[in-house]
């Protein structure tokens, strides 16, 4: 991810959390503020889970090679 879209998901991030705010749910605007705060970490915690499902999905796509020829 580079800098630019991490920078609009925190512009976004931080749109929620002051319409959460200013609508009075100030414990849904703390998750926000948590979510701004480990947003790197979240990120990369997203891609690690998202890699992991792509070879597992690649690793058993082609059954023949499970086949004895």
């Amino acid at each position: 991810m580079n800098e630019q879209s991490k920078s609009l998901v925190r512009h976004l991030l931080t749109a929620v959390g002051f319409l959460l705010a200013t609508l009075g749910l100030a414990d849904a605007s703390d998750m926000v503020n948590g979510l701004l705060a480990n947003l790197d970490g979240i990120w990369d915690a997203v891609l690690v889970l998202s890699g992991t499902a792509v070879g597992i999905f690649g690793f058993f796509r082609n059954k023949d090679r499970f086949e004895k020829s």
